[in-house]
């Protein structure tokens, strides 16, 4: 399951690390398996209360020792635990009616921590959910998972074909903001009411020419100093927050800042 084509044919992939086990339990996220090493270095009560939960919900926990886990987690300190998680795909039409709609696309991103990092920003900044573009990285490499520091697990992130969603998306009026260092509109001025889609791309190409030439607006992020061009991730987070603020005002935030 290190490798794509067998997590696509398994409809499975793996965790590691106390944190994200947890945060895939608390979420109900279908767990299929948990492995744990009984002579574990770290994790103490946490472990022990993680394995109460997962049997508690009649997950098989299997004990095994640490160079077990290590073998099988990528994690350069392996954790004393790693877990199997069934893959859910999610149906995005759906959520394309919703007024509130603020959905981040992604085209063509290949490194897995920038689209792990991309995830979590859009669970951050309330999106609606993710859609994957053909090229981009799978979401579920384990590189993927760990950046995401497990919002994965907590909203939609799915794999679309581009010209469909396209379609559906202009059939449903839905703004369409594509992120491009030559667009002509400053981020910072581009229109967010919802419902609104924001697309970046690739760290090499960008954004395809098809979605900057079928956009309301192509936004461009200023820079000022002498840095060729921002990081996929960080303009992502740029864009995900701007286009919060028409919902997300100081009047009604999920939780204090």
């Amino acid at each position: 399951m290190h490798d794509r084509p067998h997590r696509e044919a398994r409809g499975e992939f793996l965790i590691d690390g106390v944190r994200l086990v947890e945060t895939a339990l608390r979420a109900g996220a279908p767990v299929l398996e948990v492995l744990v090493a009984a002579d574990a270095r770290t994790g103490g009560g946490r472990l022990d209360a993680l394995v109460a939960e997962a049997q508690a919900r009649g997950i098989p926990v299997r004990r095994t020792v640490q160079r077990v886990v290590d073998a099988i987690s990528q994690v350069e300190t392996p954790p004393p635990v790693v877990a199997v998680v069934g893959r859910t795909p999610a149906a995005l039409l759906p959520l394309l009616d919703r007024r509130d709609l603020l959905l981040l696309i992604v085209d063509r991103v290949a490194d897995p921590g920038n689209l792990g990092t991309i995830i979590r920003t859009a669970d951050a900044a309330g999106a609606t959910a993710v859609a994957l573009l053909p090229g981009t990285v799978d979401a579920t490499n384990p590189k993927a998972v760990r950046a995401t520091m497990g919002s994965l697990f907590h909203l939609p992130v799915v794999e679309e074909p581009a010209e469909p969603l396209r379609a559906a998306l202009r059939a449903r009026g839905v703004r369409l903001l594509v992120a491009d260092p030559r667009g002509s509109v400053d981020f910072r001025e581009a229109d967010y009411r919802h419902p609104v889609a924001v697309v970046v791309g690739s760290e090499a190409e960008g954004v395809a020419r098809e979605w900057r030439e079928g956009a309301d607006a192509v936004v461009r992020i200023p820079i000022y100093g002498r840095a060729e061009s921002l990081n996929v991730a960080v303009a992502a987070a740029l864009m995900l927050y701007a286009a919060a603020r028409p919902v997300y005002t100081d009047a009604n935030l999920r939780r204090p800042v």
